[in-house]
């Protein structure tokens, strides 16, 4: 029966010989990606779920709960002053999503109501003493059967049709107001002043936030509905992992992924991250008394007899 010394040196090697591999030798990005398909399946992700990310966000939630500490804490100060100038840098709306806005039959119909509710109101006011009612239709109707009669004496009928003028003209009048309204609106929405107030309010946002409590965003957080959100995840994760769009994507990416990681040995990514020794000691801390219990094992005895 190997001693510790022995089990120890032979874990030794085992860790010099896996730091001299490359993790291609290790790892297939099909074998992978079938891994995948054979864990992402609704139960397991439901069970997951249950049994790891929601207590860890509800232990978070409580302890962020119990903190007075601004959330500024999060960031150390230079990296908060680098985040708080790209805020608050200019920020042009994209010209598609302005054009589409502005252009669109309800904000058309917004404006035409507005404006109609502002013209029969000063009309209303400024000639509420017209007879024949307030507002655009009875100045309208007022203003056809004064003509009216005024000019049946050498107009004859002409009363009807100067009505149908007076009503064309408001209508044109309101339509040209809301084209009008719809391109300085535009206009407006495109201008570098706008570009520049958004980018001063993202910032004032952004510092605001910082200044507020992890217990105030705590108690925001706690209105989102994570218990409707955990039980859609499963199938939201199912479906896509199906799509052979989403798996041509993760197929490529995981291509690249070992691509760049075929660089360099484990050993060598491990220096790179300054976990070699750190993982060393992992291995004979948690490794000795496994190998010990290995060898121990009556598999590991009539193995030695073969």
């Amino acid at each position: 029966m190997p001693d510790d010394a022995a089990l120890a040196g032979l874990l030794e090697a085992a860790f010099d010989f896996l730091c001299q591999r490359k993790v291609s030798e290790l790892i297939d990005g099909e074998r992978l990606l079938l891994a995948l398909d054979a864990s992402v399946t609704e139960p397991r992700v439901m069970r997951m779920i249950a049994r790891f990310l929601a207590p860890a966000r509800a232990r978070l939630l409580e302890r962020a709960r119990a903190s007075e500490l601004a959330l500024s804490v999060w960031l150390p100060e230079a990296t908060r002053d680098a985040l708080a100038n790209l805020l608050g840098a200019p920020a042009p709306i994209p010209r598609e999503i302005i054009d589409e806005v502005v252009t669109s039959e309800r904000v058309r119909e917004d404006v035409r109501a507005m404006l109609k509710e502002t013209l029969e109101s000063f009309i209303a006011k400024a000639v509420a003493v017209a007879p024949g009612g307030k507002g655009v239709k009875g100045l309208v109707g007022w203003g056809a059967r004064a003509a009216g009669a005024a000019s049946r004496g050498f107009l004859g009928g002409l009363g009807g049709e100067i009505q149908r003028l007076l009503e064309e003209r408001v209508r044109d009048f309101v339509d040209s107001g809301v084209a009008m309204v719809q391109a300085r609106l535009a206009q407006k929405l495109k201008s570098p002043e706008t570009a520049r107030l958004l980018g001063r309010r993202r910032r004032r946002a952004f510092l605001g936030l910082l200044k507020r409590s992890e217990s105030e965003a705590a108690r925001f957080l706690e209105k989102i509905p994570f218990a409707m959100l955990d039980a859609l995840a499963p199938t939201v994760l199912v479906h896509n992992l199906a799509r052979a769009e989403v798996r041509a994507a993760l197929a490529a990416e995981i291509a690249a992924a070992l691509g760049e990681l075929e660089k360099q040995t484990i050993g060598e990514l491990l220096d790179e991250l300054g976990l070699r020794e750190a993982a060393r000691a992992a291995l004979l801390h948690h490794g000795l008394p496994l190998a010990r219990a290995f060898v121990a094992a009556p598999e590991f005895a009539r193995w030695r007899k073969v």
